[in-house]
């Protein structure tokens, strides 16, 4: 059973994530508005499809929410503080936007009254170090950061709503390491491209053994809204990642050198500390990447975007950002 929407709002809806779930919403008839910050709406603008309705304002703003939601029957909660610097220096922000944020959120859609479901925006970062992978959705949380403790607690707001208002369905989505066009380059690959089209060494911190999997974010979209779609991903956690393509940092950064061209004239710098990095050993997560089971047997997902074809992409539109659009201003709290 699928449910049948007429508009979807989009929280964090001009990101590297938003941007691709606003495109596949539109593409299979459903209208969308885009709800972000003011900078992040500007610098993206031009990417969004010219369908999209844009609403400016915070989730710690109630009035902008509710405003945003009028006529909208599902939501789509992306928005979030992230990047391991950005949240591990300022740990309350984190807590604040991430938690009481979907709070706002929440208390907005149920105000409402007209939305039937609501996705939200996990992290694979809940896991942790996790004791075996893949990963399935049934691993032990073990979050060793500040933003792993906000997305679970965003977790348990969402089932705690839903046991209030039970006619608001919802689907936690963990999402695995997505990157794509618009990221800020804190992020792995982001950063290893950047550096590597500017001829500069990709740096390694640690001893490169570090294992992820790499999700393109069209791949994070589709699976996002065909989960928001269906019927039988109701009240259900799902891994949405790459699970064919585990991979070393290091086989990252050689992987993105070639992709580059750049062989003959650049080679991978390994620090093998955390010295005066944002990240150190007692909080470096070594090993993680997903099994997406579930969703495949439930949605049928997979992911369609190769790691080559990803990093290949990104290269060619030259979509990679520098620092972060919003700045760090005080949000509209009431």
């Amino acid at each position: 059973m699928t449910y049948k929407f007429k508009k979807i709002l989009i929280t964090g809806g001009s990101g590297t994530i938003g941007i691709p779930t606003s495109n596949e919403l539109i593409s299979r008839g459903i209208e969308v508005v885009v709800f972000d910050l003011n900078e992040q709406l500007e610098r993206h603008e031009s990417f969004l499809d010219p369908k999209v309705e844009k609403f400016s304002g915070s989730i710690l703003d109630s009035a902008s929410l509710r405003d945003a939601l009028n006529g909208c029957d599902g939501v789509i909660h992306l928005a979030a503080h992230l990047g391991v610097q950005r949240t591990e220096t300022n740990r309350l922000r984190c807590l604040d936007i991430n938690i009481a944020g979907t709070q706002k959120v929440l208390d907005a859609c149920t105000m409402n009254g007209n939305i039937k479901k609501v996705i939200y925006a996990s992290s694979s970062e809940v896991y942790g170090e996790p004791l075996e992978n893949p990963i399935t959705e049934n691993a032990i949380t073990q979050g060793k950061t500040v933003y792993a403790v906000s997305k679970l607690a965003g977790e348990e707001l969402v089932k705690a709503y839903n046991s209030e208002f039970p006619n608001m369905d919802y689907t936690i989505l963990r999402y695995f390491n997505a990157y794509g066009p618009h990221q800020v380059s804190q992020f792995v690959i982001s950063r290893f491209i950047h550096r590597v089209v500017m001829d500069k060494r990709p740096i390694i911190f640690g001893d490169g053994s570090q294992k992820r999997s790499y999700n393109f974010s069209s791949d994070t979209a589709r699976g996002t809204v065909d989960s928001l779609l269906s019927e039988e991903t109701n009240g259900k956690i799902l891994n949405i990642g790459n699970s064919d393509e585990p991979i070393s940092l290091i086989d990252l950064g050689n992987r993105i050198i070639k992709i580059a061209g750049k062989e003959d004239s650049l080679e991978i710098e390994v620090k093998n500390s955390f010295e005066k990095t944002d990240r150190d050993s007692k909080r470096e997560i070594f090993q993680r990447y997903c099994n997406t089971d579930l969703a495949k047997s439930i949605i049928g997902y997979r992911s369609e975007v190769s790691l080559d074809e990803g990093i290949k992409k990104i290269i060619e539109i030259g979509a990679f950002e520098d620092t972060w659009a919003s700045s760090e201003k005080n949000y509209i709290i009431d």
